[in-house]
């Protein structure tokens, strides 16, 4: 059988290898390597092997995630857009808020014990230790949680393959699918395992049929699977019989939950080669009963944050991973343009087969800080911010992170947000250039414009500033944003001193940026994201 192999000597050993290389020479049948069952990877082919997995990204703009979501193809004009991005961004910001607040609190209390024991080190389990094969101790912000709910990616799922609009979510570890399980046929009314009686299931539009699938197999709940190892994904202790399947009920930030039952089930994903390949026996979520307006029209999420159960950690066991990298198109000119997501980080060998995971010739690094003071954001060190080249008078003091202010990346926020003592200056240094031409009144906007008479080389060109000399310039579309038939706005909005600054994904657009967790360094370079 294919997806076995036999303990072998070496004289076997030599001649099985010699064999499947001369079947690797004339089949295609072998895009899928031979390898234990229990190996969610299976050994691909020296090539596929060293390829990084690719999703496709949807913005919630997109016509079809837009269908899937508002069961239409409504094509928003750019002030609706925008003022659903705002009313987006408010909420999110205020989840960071109060994230942040609450680290604070832990701050203090954390120097409280470290002076009264003299310890030098404060909460090392927050810095990402160097790979191996244990799981990258990171934590990252959820999509779900947050209610941004902002880029999609489909998945195939099962055997044959059912295809899924999943969101993409980097905060929790989970990849769970609205799902239709029957756990017996029949006269079900005397079978315990039957939970039809005891609660109503949710009866969804698009949905795994799980017993159409020959690789969906239930977790039991008497396995040690279910009673250690996947507690941290919220199982809980409900075991009817043995042989019942193990349940969880996952819950997100706001009340927002998803519960149903684990399986062992095959995932279907791209690579960067543009092969495909099989990722056997994977955790997912048969989910049956969900709780929150965040998952409507959505088919589930897919988990990308960092337990031994999540996509993100199953590359960073590969070759290639210990990261991951995004390229967002600018979804504002064209709403059915279509960004990537790669789950791990391009190394030579791998660039060469594909121009779409290749890191540029000219990319650039600055150094990454994840955990302590940034809780579980993607911190960097952004020091200032120029203008046509003269550095702008902006007091240190809204950089530094540990007092509440410091800069993330975060590709959940759309607009960039800068504190205020900062964005007074900036707007002071683009509103001198701009107010010749004619304001327009706009919320959420500070400042907009006719710009009919309006190029992009008559605004100031703003240049961010990291502490090890790293700079990066953004298209000055991404911070003079079009909103309307002859409407641009100055695309920054402000939060109070102290808060956090953050480099929406507005900003961020039209870059490759490259996260590599083993490096402690974020990568970005000017790219058309193909």
């Amino acid at each position: 059988m294919l997806g076995y192999r036999k303990p072998m000597s070496p004289i076997s050993n030599f001649c099985f290898f010699f064999l499947l290389l001369f079947f690797l020479s004339f089949s295609s049948s072998f895009l899928f390597a031979l390898g234990d069952e229990a190996n969610n990877y299976n050994n691909n082919d020296d090539e596929d092997e060293q390829q990084t997995i690719r999703f496709d990204l949807l913005h919630r703009h997109h016509p079809q995630v837009s269908e899937k979501l508002n069961g239409d193809m409504k094509i928003q004009d750019l002030h609706e857009r925008m003022k659903d991005i705002h009313e987006h961004d408010r909420n999110r910001h205020r989840s960071i808020s109060k994230s942040m607040n609450q680290k604070q609190i832990e701050d203090a209390r954390l120097r409280a014990e470290a002076e009264a024991a003299t310890q030098v080190e404060v909460a090392k389990s927050a810095i990402l230790p160097p790979a191996t094969s244990t799981p990258i101790g990171m934590k990252m912000i959820s999509g779900a949680d947050f209610g941004s709910s902002e880029y999609f990616v489909q998945l195939k799922v099962g055997t044959p393959a059912q295809t899924f609009m999943l969101i993409a979510d980097t905060g929790s570890d989970l990849t769970w699918l609205k799902c239709r399980y029957r756990r017996c046929f029949g006269n079900c009314s005397g079978n315990v395992n039957h939970k039809s009686k005891n609660e109503k299931k949710q009866r969804f539009r698009h949905a795994l049929l799980a017993n159409q699938s020959s690789t969906f197999k239930t977790v039991s709940c008497s396995s040690t699977m279910c009673t250690n190892n996947l507690a941290e994904l919220f199982a809980v202790a409900e075991c009817d019989t043995p042989t019942s399947p193990c349940v969880y009920d996952y819950s997100y930030a706001g009340g927002a939950s998803a519960k149903g039952i684990f399986a062992w089930e095959t995932l279907t994903v791209g690579l960067t080669n543009g092969k495909e390949k099989q990722l056997r026996n994977s955790i997912i979520g048969c989910t049956e009963i969900v709780q929150g307006n965040v998952f409507d029209g959505a088919d589930g999420v897919m988990g990308l944050g960092t337990s031994s159960y999540s996509l993100t950690y199953k590359a960073a066991e590969n070759a290639n991973g210990g990261g991951f990298s995004y390229c967002l198109v600018d979804h504002l000119t064209d709403q059915r343009a279509v960004s990537y997501f790669v789950l791990g980080v391009p190394t030579p060998s791998t660039s060469a087969s594909t121009s779409s995971a290749k890191p540029p010739a000219k990319m650039s690094y600055t150094k990454l800080y994840v955990g302590d003071p940034y809780s579980s954001f993607y911190g960097v060190d952004l020091i200032g911010i120029s203008a046509d080249g003269q550095m702008l008078n902006i007091p240190p003091r809204v950089w530094d992170s540990y007092k509440g202010c410091g800069t993330i990346i975060d590709s959940g926020t759309s607009l960039t947000v800068l504190a205020t003592p900062a964005f007074d200056v900036v707007m002071e240094v683009l509103t001198s250039r701009l107010k010749q031409f004619q304001q327009i009144e706009i919320e959420p906007f500070n400042f907009c414009f006719n710009n009919s008479q309006y190029t992009h080389d008559m605004a100031p060109k703003l240049r961010f500033h990291f502490g090890d000399g790293t700079v990066f310039e953004p298209p000055t579309k991404s911070y003079i944003v079009s909103v309307g038939e002859f409407i641009s706005c100055i695309g920054i909005v402000s939060m109070p001193f102290p808060s956090l600054n953050i480099i929406g994904n507005i900003l961020q657009q039209n870059h490759l940026w490259q996260f590599d967790f083993q490096k402690r360094r974020v990568g970005f370079a000017a790219s058309e994201c193909i």
